[in-house]
C-alpha cells in the first residue's frame, strides 16, 4: 500500500512539474483594433479590444519560441492610427518587449494570406524592422494604460513599445514576428527530410 501511494505521489509531482513548465511562459498581446496571436505556428488567441489584453501561456520548443502576430486597424488609412504591443515573459526571468528588433510586414488581410508567415520555419529575412513608437503608458494609447495593467500587463510591468509596419496611418493589416534568442529553427527532423529529398533527386 505504501508503494502504491508513493507511486501516486511521484506521478502527481511529475504532472505538476510538467504543468508548471508549460504555463510559466507568457505572451501578452494587444492591438488596435484586432489581433490574432500565434506561438510556434499554433494559434493561441485573438482579441478585438485593445484595452483587453490577451495573456497566453505557452511551452518552449527547440529551445525557444517564435511569436507571430497579425493586427488589423479597422479605420482605413489616414483616418486611424494602428498600433500593436506585446511582450514575452519567460519562467527563467527573461523579458522581451515589442520594439524595433521585431520583424514587421504589411500585407493582405489574414484570411487571404497563405504563405505560412506564422510558422516557426519561415524566411522573414526580407521583413523590415518594426516601426517603434511610444513606450507603454505614453502617447495616444497612454490613457488606456491603467485598464491594460488591470487586464494583464502587470507582474511584471510592461516595458514594451507600441509598434507597426511602417507609418501607422498607412497599412491596415500588418504582421509581426519575434524569435526568442536561442531558438533552434533547423530541427533534426527537417534535416532528415532534406536528406531524403536530396537522395531521391540524385536517383
Amino acid at each position: 500500500m505504501e508503494k502504491f501511494f508513493t507511486c501516486i505521489f511521484v506521478v502527481l509531482l511529475v504532472l505538476g512539474v510538467c504543468f508548471s513548465a508549460s504555463s510559466a511562459n507568457k505572451l501578452r498581446v494587444s492591438g488596435d483594433n484586432t489581433w490574432v496571436a500565434f506561438v510556434n505556428g499554433e494559434k493561441v488567441g485573438e482579441g478585438n479590444d485593445w484595452q483587453k489584453v490577451g495573456v497566453y501561456n505557452f511551452s518552449l520548443k527547440n529551445g525557444g519560441a517564435v511569436i507571430a502576430l497579425y493586427v488589423h486597424d479597422a479605420e482605413p488609412g489616414a483616418s486611424g492610427r494602428g498600433g500593436a504591443i506585446a511582450d514575452v515573459v519567460l519562467d527563467d526571468g527573461r523579458y522581451f518587449g515589442s520594439d524595433k528588433t521585431w520583424k514587421a510586414n504589411a500585407g493582405k488581410p489574414i484570411a487571404e494570406r497563405k504563405d505560412g508567415w506564422e510558422k516557426m520555419i519561415f524566411d522573414d529575412s526580407k521583413w523590415e524592422p518594426a516601426n517603434q513608437m511610444d513606450q507603454f503608458g505614453a502617447g495616444i494609447w497612454g490613457f488606456g494604460a491603467a485598464t491594460m495593467k488591470a487586464n494583464g500587463l502587470q507582474n511584471p510591468d510592461c516595458k514594451a513599445f507600441w509598434v507597426w509596419a511602417g507609418p501607422n496611418d498607412v497599412a491596415d493589416d500588418i504582421y509581426l514576428r519575434f524569435t526568442i534568442p536561442g531558438t533552434q529553427l533547423t530541427s533534426v527532423e527537417s534535416i532528415g527530410k532534406v536528406a531524403i529529398l536530396w537522395g531521391s533527386l540524385k536517383k
